[in-house]
């Protein structure tokens, strides 16, 4: 499992002023998102998007954050 998605959700969780358990009640649980952050469980893609609109995040911050901004080559 990639260890940078649950640092980074709890980053932005930290950054953005949010608890773990005002997060869990609106993704589900708390424990889910102690799951999440210590590595323990990979989010779906459902609770990823929950995330980002909970966090007030893009998909594309989000996936740069996790995996870092990949430069795109154009081959003609």
């Amino acid at each position: 499992m990639n260890n940078k998605k649950g640092t980074a959700i709890k980053e932005i969780r930290k950054t953005r002023g949010v608890s773990q358990q005002t997060l869990g009640t609106l993704i589900g649980s708390q424990s889910t998102v102690s799951r999440i952050e210590n590595n323990k469980t990979e989010p779906t893609d459902h609770t990823v998007l929950l995330l980002c609109n909970t966090l007030n995040i893009s998909f594309e911050e989000y996936f740069n954050t996790v995996f870092g901004k990949k430069k795109i080559i154009y081959r003609y």
